[in-house]
Order: structure tokens, then C-alpha cells, then sequence
């Protein structure tokens, strides 16, 4: 009878940890409620996978030998925060790479498991499994590499004061328990935390995926290239930071991670600092472009694209951040040089393809590149039209020639950018781009006693006296 209701319990328990793990595999590709989701959503299948079996294979091998370690003086609480380690660490990978959704039904996953182990007692399944999700959440709470230590901290804190209440509870009368406890607890906080300082690069480079955290340390202006970018290129910098405004704005309106398009667009335009010169932004008054033939000045403007990339490689930039670097241009055409060149050679029947005046691509193929295109073409033609007369009309005519032109050539056919998606952000664009060329009334200086009110002499003078 016995042997039957073991049989039939581990069968039960072998379907349910069967189903958690392909439900929550399912759940970490299709549903994952963090912005990391469409950030690492090429790999995030693969990596929850591997962050699984890691933590149950370093979890379940060495459990039979702890489990019965009784006879070596270890207490029961203290091997079941051992084996809670592994678990620990892909806890709080976990939550920083995919969600704390994932986080939480890998713990689920783990304390089943062991549960099917020789010598296993329900306290170590239990302990493995609050652990964890401890793990995940309090790694949740704090920011920055420094956050894991204070992370760690807190949950040896917690797994101590867990393990303290099962030794109370078992009335253990060994004096030096309760210091074993708490040491054991601190340690594997602690461990948990550098070893998951440790693997946290080492996953987002094998990867290809991008944390929460490597976000926050990107978005520093005091980063070294931003600061050589600005030192080399102040148009082109002051331009970045001013596209990286409207890219926020516009991602968080059609639900995109704002952390990734302010970042993509600091950097995008970083291979301008080589050459910068040749930018109009950068240039003061002479025009370089002058003494040169619309084909070189192309070539030139053109090759900053491939310059950015290398920089951005020499620099160990994302490559979701590299990719905005020639995916913002795309192969849009390069209008005025190629207008230019068609002037000074069809006459001499020359001219050839308009492929030399393209930029070689590829086309956007995710939205935040293709809101760094948008973006990058409407606050130049944003520039342009602030010499003017800006009126909230004008401002919302030029957007949507913008959005048109590049619509009709084809930019966004790679992209996932929905018809609403890209109502949205011309909406958003129009929103900021109104409210900063907005002009204020110039209302008169206040009169004295002596003045007649509002007369129009009176103030004429009063605004040529300035």
C-alpha cells in the first residue's frame, strides 16, 4: 500500500514539475510582463531554459550526499541553504534578464524537484522554493551591481531567521547551532550575490541580451565615449540628446522600453566625431562640401555609419544599441546631394543609379530603431523649421511629410511598427515638437504713472530701448 501511494505521489508531483517548466518556458517567450521582454526576446526562451537546468542540475546532484550528511554534524537547515544556493543565483539572474514571473516559476520548478530525492524532507523542498522567490524579489528592490550585495544581504538575513525558526521548532540543544545558522545564511546571501555579479556579463555576452542594469549604466552622460562624442562633435552630441527626447517619449507612448531608445540614441550618431566637419551641425560657417563633388560628399557623409559601428565594437556597446547605427538611416537617399549631382551630370548623360547616394542599410528592423529613424528625420526638419514661423499647423504639416516620405520608400517594411503604432508616435512627436517651438506672446513692459496706457508709441519705444 505504501509502495503504491509513493508511486502514485512522485507521478503526481514528476506531471506537475513537467508542466511548470514547459508552462513557464511558454510563459518567459509569450508573456513576459517586464520591459526586458522585447529586449531579450530572441534568446529569453533559451536562457530561462539554461538558467533552469543549471540551477536543478547544481541543485539535485549534490542533494543526496547533503541530505544524508546528517551523521557529519551539518544541520538540517543548513543543508537545505546549501542546496538553496544555485537556486539563489538563477533566482536573481532571473528577475534582472527576463521577469520575476520567470523568476518565481523557476524556484517552483526547483523545490518540486527535490522533493523526489532520497532522505528529502517536505522543510528542504519548502525552504529551496521561499528561498528563491526571495531571491528574485529582493533583487527586484535594489539597483546597480552594488544593489546584488545589498540583495544578498537581505536575503541571508531572512533564509537565517527561516532556518532559526526550524531549529526552534525541532528544539535542538547544541549551543553553537544558532551561530552555524547564521553564518550559513550570511554566507549564501553573499555567495549568491557575487556569483551572480560574476555570471551577470558572462550570460549578457553569450546571450545577446541586455539587462535592466547594463540599461542604467548606459544611460550615464559621463560615459566615456558620450564624453569624447561630445568633446569631438558638439552639434552632432547636442543633436543626440535632443533625438533621444523624442525617442523616449515616443516609446513609451506605443509601450517600448524608454531606457533602450534613449540609449540607441545617444549612441547613433557616434561615428560623426571621425569626420565631424562634414556635418552641418558641427560646422560653423565654411561649408567643406563646397570644394567637393556630390559623389565624394556622399562617400564621406555615408562612411560615418560604418565608423560608428567599429567605435561602437571598440567601446563593448550592446549590439541592440550597435544596430541603430545603420538601421536609423536604413537605405533612405540622400536628397540633396543627389539632386545636386543630377544637375551637374545629366547634362553630361553620367549619372547612373541613385544607389551611390543611398545609405547601405539594412532598413529598421525592430521599433526602436525605426522610432530613432523617425525621430532623427523630424527634429532635423524640426531645425530647419524653427527659422520660420513654427505654428502648431506647420508643425503638424511637416510630420506628416516626414512620416510620409519615409513610409513611402519603404523604410519600415522590416519593421514590427503597426499603422496604430505609428499614429502614436506622429501624435507624440507633434505634442513635444508644438510645446518646444511654441512662441510666447511678446507682451508689453508695464507703464508708468507718467505713461499713457497701451499707447503704441510708448511701447514701440519702450521695445527699441533694449
Amino acid at each position: 500500500m505504501y509502495n503504491s501511494l509513493s508511486f502514485l505521489t512522485g507521478g503526481l508531483l514528476l506531471a506537475v514539475f513537467v508542466f511548470l517548466a514547459a508552462r513557464s518556458i511558454r510563459e518567459a517567450v509569450d508573456h513576459s510582463p517586464d520591459m526586458f521582454e522585447r529586449i531579450n526576446q530572441k534568446s529569453v526562451s533559451i536562457l530561462f531554459f539554461s538558467l533552469l537546468c543549471g540551477s536543478w542540475i547544481l541543485t539535485v546532484f549534490p542533494a543526496p550526499w547533503l541530505l544524508a550528511s546528517g551523521r557529519l554534524g551539518v544541520p538540517l537547515e543548513s543543508r537545505a541553504t546549501i542546496l538553496a544556493l544555485p537556486t539563489l543565483i538563477a533566482a536573481a539572474l532571473s528577475t534582472h534578464l527576463i521577469g520575476k514571473r520567470q523568476s518565481v516559476a523557476l524556484s517552483l520548478v526547483t523545490g518540486i524537484s527535490i522533493s523526489f530525492l532520497p532522505h528529502s524532507q517536505p522543510w528542504t523542498s519548502v525552504f529551496i522554493l521561499i528561498a528563491g522567490i526571495l531571491a528574485g524579489f529582493s533583487t527586484a528592490l535594489f539597483r546597480g551591481r552594488i544593489g546584488f550585495i545589498k540583495s544578498g544581504i537581505l536575503t541571508g538575513l531572512v533564509l537565517f531567521l527561516m532556518e532559526l525558526a526550524e531549529h526552534l521548532y525541532w528544539n535542538s540543544s547544541s549551543p553553537l547551532e544558532p551561530l552555524i545558522l547564521f553564518v550559513t545564511g550570511i554566507s549564501a546571501g553573499l555567495l549568491s550575490a557575487l556569483g551572480a555579479v560574476f555570471l551577470l556579463p558572462l550570460i549578457e555576452r553569450g546571450f545577446g541580451v541586455l539587462s535592466d542594469m547594463a540599461l542604467t549604466e548606459l544611460l550615464d552622460v559621463n560615459h566615456p565615449l558620450l564624453r569624447e562624442f561630445y568633446l569631438k562633435a558638439p552639434g552632432s552630441y547636442q543633436h543626440s540628446m535632443s533625438l533621444a527626447y523624442l525617442s523616449e517619449a515616443a516609446a513609451t507612448s506605443i509601450g517600448e522600453n524608454p531606457k533602450l531608445a534613449r540609449i540607441s540614441a545617444y549612441f547613433h550618431d557616434i561615428g560623426k566625431m571621425e569626420r565631424p566637419q562634414y556635418f552641418i551641425e558641427n560646422q560653423a560657417a565654411y561649408n567643406r562640401h563646397e570644394l567637393l563633388t556630390p559623389r565624394m560628399s556622399a562617400i564621406i557623409l555615408i562612411d560615418h555609419v560604418r565608423r560608428g559601428i567599429e567605435i561602437g565594437h571598440r567601446y563593448h556597446l550592446p549590439q541592440i544599441v550597435i544596430d541603430a547605427i545603420p538601421e536609423h538611416h536604413g537605405t533612405r537617399l540622400m536628397q540633396f546631394f543627389y539632386r545636386k549631382a543630377f544637375e551637374q551630370e545629366s547634362e553630361e548623360h553620367k549619372m547612373g543609379p541613385d544607389s551611390d547616394f543611398r545609405y547601405p542599410g539594412p532598413k529598421p528592423r525592430s521599433r526602436i530603431t525605426a522610432i530613432i529613424m523617425l525621430a532623427d528625420a523630424v527634429e532635423a526638419a524640426g531645425r530647419v523649421l524653427q527659422r520660420s514661423s513654427p505654428t502648431p499647423a506647420r508643425i503638424q504639416g511637416m510630420i506628416e511629410d516626414v512620416f510620409s516620405d519615409i513610409i513611402k520608400d519603404g523604410q519600415l517594411d522590416e519593421s514590427p511598427l503597426t499603422l496604430e503604432e505609428i499614429a502614436v508616435i506622429k501624435r507624440t512627436f507633434t505634442q513635444i515638437l508644438v510645446s518646444i517651438y511654441h512662441h510666447r506672446i511678446p507682451y508689453p513692459k508695464a507703464t508708468t504713472s507718467g505713461q499713457k496706457k497701451n499707447s503704441p508709441e510708448k511701447v514701440q519705444g519702450a521695445f527699441n530701448a533694449r
